[in-house]
């Protein structure tokens, strides 16, 4: 079983995650804003839920050599990652869990996982794409996926947002 990845590394690579997808998110959401829909915010939230779907690795993970896993050592499956990802909209408190735990976030805990370093298992990301085989976790991540984004639309509509 490979150790989990340090507090500072663990809080520096977070925040790298989170401002990599709001760099790639913003102009898909001024997009749909300028368009007057909302496509583009619920766009950006399924590719945030979803970061780690391929190996349990995000492209930053990947470049990290760090990877997902579940507490008894193996690759987390597309369903552990998604569910991890449930937390975004609470995501400074994840921050701010990681911060006094040092090893997991609250969706950590949710979904029994746990970020390690992943340097032995080094592979490109074309042949794991190629490898890829769909399984019953990559359905229940999908119908999981537009169930959430149907509940944050909701609720955002309640709002009045």
């Amino acid at each position: 079983m490979q150790l989990p990845v340090n507090r500072k590394f663990r809080l520096l690579s977070m925040l790298g995650e989170h401002a990599s997808i709001v760099m790639i998110g913003a102009p898909i959401m001024a997009l749909s804003i300028f368009m007057h829909e909302k496509w583009g915010f619920y766009f950006v939230l399924m590719l945030y839920l979803n970061k780690d779907f391929l190996k349990g690795q995000s492209p930053l993970k990947r470049l990290l050599n760090t990877q997902v896993q579940d507490n008894g050592g193996a690759r987390a499956n597309e369903w552990q990652c998604f569910l991890r990802n449930t937390t975004l909209l609470i995501w400074p408190l994840e921050v701010m869990i990681l911060a006094i735990n040092g090893r997991k976030r609250l969706g950590d805990y949710i979904a029994n996982t746990q970020v390690v370093d992943a340097s032995k298992n080094a592979c490109s990301w074309r042949q794991e794409l190629a490898a890829y085989r769909v399984t019953p976790n990559t359905f229940y991540t999908l119908i999981g996926t537009g169930l959430y984004i149907l509940l944050v639309h909701i609720f955002f509509n309640w709002l009045g947002l």
